[in-house]
């Protein structure tokens, strides 16, 4: 619950006049102003706040809060200018909640690839352990065990300060955070005390927005030289890695990991089957060999960062390896599902993007003792281009393609499928169906033990979007109604 507080004690030091004014909440967001709060305003990236100022008083805005830089319209209620808004809103949004890092133990993930499934199963062995873990990320956020929707893996700066104050509200000690580069190089995190920072590798993304690659790589930095944790953990196996812990000279203790001798904590794959992984590692702390039911060669630098994490934050090593031995993917992420005797396996996994596909399906072939099945879900929101190359993986690494929809939104199945037609060498051999549920079970249908079935395009997603109707369905319990069936 939020407590009210003078506008004059917020913002103690950083304007000279301040209006005699008591709020109980802080928004950017108009539209989810309620009464009595304050509606802040700071330039964005299109237009400025002030824009819909006007929306936020209809909404019981008590105060505007903002940077000075356009006309106030005239409202009736008061307002106050504070110079340099815009890279105080992490403070500002502290402030208010009483600085809720202070009174958590935070890790933040950043990475292009990774951060879900590490922040997960940083967070899911701390409930498993001590019961009292909170997660923000893509999934949700909140109490791990009851997550709420987030709108972004990291959310904007105030809203962000009180998701933390809302975890402490939920008896919540323990926080593991997804931090994207877009929210370091916005300053989101940058009144966020984290005690552990986890830097997984750096690919050839984002750069609609980064503009180049160093910049790119200069925003991940920043949660390690500017942030100041207490201990980096960094993947060697990684070259931008390597190059990080070399510039942190800052106090924060370094710990790499990675498959390679030189890293203080190291894994390496003994045997990959339907099952899962055989794993060995080594550590500061000691070593010795796990089985896992993770698939994917790829999951190892993630169990890697998280087995360092919860070594570091004080979690006994027996312990760290119990926890990797019984890691549950994240949602929609590489579900594993069936694989009783006489059914296949199937995997549920969102590869929602042809790279995420093609790692997707290349991780499974390690796995493979007989045919891999892949069901492509092709949504609408995708792209021409990316529904293109999505068949073209799915035709290069799969034995057999069923095609079908993801959410296609305003596009027609038949336009989706066309576009997907065009990446295939053999669209005669490909299934093309579009029911979800139906290609699921047609794709379950024609394989038997030892054979994988690979559900893509929606992950956790329980809508199918089509147009302006929505049909509810979940692809988990589609595959498990098929697999009782047939049991």
């Amino acid at each position: 619950m939020n407590c009210p507080i003078s506008v004059r004690t917020l913002l103690e030091g950083w304007c000279d006049t301040v209006p005699d004014a008591v709020i109980t909440g802080l928004t950017l967001d108009s539209r989810r102003v309620a009464s009595g709060e304050a509606f802040v305003a700071v330039a964005g990236g299109r237009t400025h706040g002030m824009a819909f100022a006007r929306q936020a008083f209809e909404n019981g805005a008590a105060v505007i809060i903002h940077d000075g830089a356009a006309d106030v319209p005239a409202l009736g209620i008061p307002d106050v200018a504070v110079p340099g808004l815009g890279e105080r809103l992490s403070a500002l949004g502290a402030r208010f909640n009483h600085h809720p890092s202070d009174q958590l133990a935070v890790v933040g993930v950043t990475g292009t690839s990774g951060k879900t499934s590490t922040v997960h199963y940083i967070a899911q062995s701390w409930q498993r352990f001590s019961g009292d873990a909170g997660l923000i990320g893509d999934t949700g956020y909140g109490l791990f065990k009851a997550l709420k929707p987030a709108g972004l893996a990291t959310p904007d700066p105030i809203s962000l300060q009180g998701m933390l104050a809302e975890c402490i509200d939920q008896g919540v000690e323990k926080v593991a955070m997804e931090v994207s580069s877009h929210a370091l190089d916005q300053g989101r995190c940058d009144d966020v005390a984290f005690d552990v920072a986890v830097f997984t590798n750096l690919e050839r993304r984002h750069l609609d927005y980064h503009g180049s690659m160093a910049a790119y790589e200069a925003a991940k930095q920043r949660l390690f030289l500017e942030c100041h944790p207490r201990f980096a953990v960094i993947n060697h196996d990684d070259a931008a890695g390597k190059t990080l812990a070399r510039r942190i000279d800052n106090g924060t203790q370094v710990l790499s990991y990675g498959t390679n001798g030189a890293t203080e904590l190291r894994g390496a794959i003994l045997g990959m089957d339907s099952a899962g992984m055989t794993l060995s590692l080594a550590s500061p702390w000691g070593g010795g060999e796990i089985r896992t039911g993770l698939m994917g060669a790829y999951n190892l630098p993630n169990l890697l960062a998280a087995a360092g994490t919860l070594a570091l934050m004080g979690m006994p090593w027996n312990q760290v390896m119990h926890q990797l031995e019984i890691m549950r993917p994240a949602p929609g992420q590489m579900q594993c599902l069936g694989d009783e005797p006489g059914q296949p396996l199937i995997v549920v996994d969102e590869a929602n993007t042809p790279d995420a596909l093609e790692k997707a399906l290349q991780a499974l072939r390690s796995h493979l003792r007989g045919r891999l099945v892949c069901v492509v879900g092709c949504g609408g929101e995708t792209g021409r281009e990316a529904r293109l190359r999505k068949a073209q993986a799915a035709e290069t690494l799969a034995d057999r393609v069923v095609m079908t929809t993801g959410t296609p939104g305003s596009d027609a199945p038949f336009a989706v499928f066309a576009d997907a037609m065009k990446g295939l060498e053999r669209p005669g051999e490909a299934r093309f169906i579009e029911d979800r549920a139906e290609a699921i079970r047609a794709a379950i249908g024609e394989c038997g033990p030892g054979d994988i079935v690979l559900v893509t395009g929606k992950g956790q997603g329980t809508l199918n979007i089509a147009g302006s109707g929505h049909r509810p369905r979940s692809d988990e319990a589609t595959v498990r109604e098929v697999l009782e069936a047939a049991a």
